[in-house]
């Protein structure tokens, strides 16, 4: 932990955020407190039930603004949803137009890249997140919820898992759905080629439990940077590149892993070796329900949380694939950028489930860039199954427009790329999984639906004139 924590030369100095910037993507209470001012927070007062009510709810709201739960029965704790459901309010939180917001966070992950000892976390004894130190176990106290109709159980679906990789020491965090079982026990899923599955067979090889924390409620940097696919330990420090300073940690009171300092509440646990019992279904980003089976099994060792916490919640839908969307693009854009240089913007757009689906924006300069764009895209992002690439003129974030350059600059006998028998990511009912259970595959397409180059005049597009309508009285 200390190679991690320990400050180093500061080769590389990302801009530091205004305080208040930073302070509503660290901490959810000011994060909560700058929407209401800025007239972006529903206040539900009545008391709803966490069973089916909350997520029934929070999905009529759903993309608009975000919500919070002020009274929930059975716990005295509100919830919050729909963070990440809506664009231009993450822009928002950022400070920045929400198409921003990836080449944002490329930036901060090019700046660890460069430096990694750069604007270290320290573990501090005390934080907001262990102001309480529950005298009991019991997860029944929380407001977990319930979510879809047929889902197995209550989950926590946006919590940070910190765990420490057991050769290094160093940590790393990542986010997994946890089913509550007990009043003390979660399962969980782990998706094939994730960091915690890797530390979990070293640890089972030697019939050891795997300690972690659980922190719900974090703020939107270290959410965000623990999600980013493709980095490894110690990427939490990522966060941190976001905003220009340090997130720091506290020590948690049973195991030897940190926890965010300013996380709601902190759920410390450990992962039993060679256990299994049944988790799921879950309503997943897919629009599907997960399955039911066999699964990684936590016992729940302490609880901590603030004087007056808000549980985070999320519905699997636009707030995933937005989430997803962010740092997957980020990292598509930078791999691929490197490559096609005439790349101009790149969107997981929410019809690809913000995991599956593309587009890419070209600045076409010679014939066949296109294919060898879709290439490079799906090098860059496993979970793809389609890549559609556009010109310039065409707004990616329009689906109508998308469509548009699909229908009259798509030839499939000519720009139509299939490629058979690749990885895929499980969770889509698409994929065909591998017997062993571990990973699957499934074919993918490229769509190649730039106009020709050199442009000829019957691919030219009708513009009109830019009008200044405050120039006219306009009654609406």
């Amino acid at each position: 932990m200390k190679k991690i924590m320990k400050r180093g030369s500061a080769k590389v100095a990302p801009k530091e955020m205004p305080e208040s910037a930073a302070r509503r993507l660290t901490e959810l209470a000011s994060c909560i407190d700058y929407l209401e001012k800025a007239g972006r927070l529903v206040r539900v007062k009545s008391a709803v039930s966490s069973k089916h009510d909350l997520a029934g709810i929070a999905k009529k709201f759903e993309g608009q603004k975000c919500i919070l739960f002020e009274r929930v029965k059975g716990s005295k704790y509100p919830v919050f949803m729909g963070m990440l459901w809506n664009r231009e309010i993450v822009g928002k939180l950022f400070g920045m137009p929400k198409e921003k917001i990836p080449f944002a966070i490329a930036e901060a992950i090019g700046s660890w890249n460069k430096n990694k000892d750069h604007l270290p976390a320290r573990i501090i004894p005390k934080g907001p997140a262990n102001e309480v130190i529950e005298e009991d176990v019991n997860l029944y106290r929380l407001p977990v919820p319930l979510h879809a109709l047929e889902d197995g159980g209550r989950y926590f679906d946006c919590s940070v898992v910190v765990v420490k990789n057991p050769e290094t020491g160093i940590p790393n965090t990542s986010i997994h759905r946890l089913m509550v079982t007990r009043k003390d026990r979660l399962t969980f899923l782990i998706d094939p080629g994730r960091h915690l599955g890797a530390y979990l067979d070293i640890m089972e090889s030697k019939n050891k439990s795997l300690p972690l924390t659980i922190n719900n409620g974090v703020g939107l940097a270290p959410w965000l940077a623990s999600i980013i696919p493709g980095q490894g330990d110690g990427k939490f420090t990522i966060a941190n590149h976001i905003i220009g300073r340090p997130i720091h940690f506290i020590n948690a009171q049973t195991v030897d892993v940190p926890a965010y300092a300013d996380a709601q509440f902190v759920i410390e646990a450990e992962i039993l070796p060679h256990a299994r019992e049944t988790e799921g279904p879950f309503a997943e980003v897919t629009g599907y329900y997960a399955s039911r089976d066999k699964r990684w099994v936590m016992r729940v060792l302490a609880i901590t949380r603030r004087k007056n916490p808000v549980f985070h919640s999320l519905l699997s839908g636009q707030e995933v694939w937005n989430a997803v969307g962010f740092t997957a693009e980020a990292k598509i854009f930078n791999l691929v950028n490197q490559k096609i240089p005439q790349l101009k913007a790149v969107y997981l757009d929410h019809g690809g489930c913000g995991f599956y689906g593309v587009v890419i924006q070209l600045n076409k300069d010679q014939a066949g860039i296109g294919k060898e764009a879709i290439k490079e895209t799906f090098k860059a992002f496993e979970p793809l199954q389609k890549v559609v690439v556009v010109d310039k003129d065409v707004n990616l974030y329009d689906p109508n427009e998308v469509n548009w350059a699909i229908t009259t600059r798509f030839n499939p006998e000519r720009d139509l790329i299939i490629l058979p028998d690749q990885i895929g990511h499980i969770l889509n009912p698409m994929v065909k999984i591998n017997p062993d259970g571990k990973g699957g595959t499934v074919t993918k397409m490229g769509i190649d639906a730039t106009a020709p180059y050199p442009r000829t005049n019957i691919f030219r597009r009708v513009s009109f004139k830019n009008v200044n309508l405050k120039k006219y009285k306009i009654a609406e």
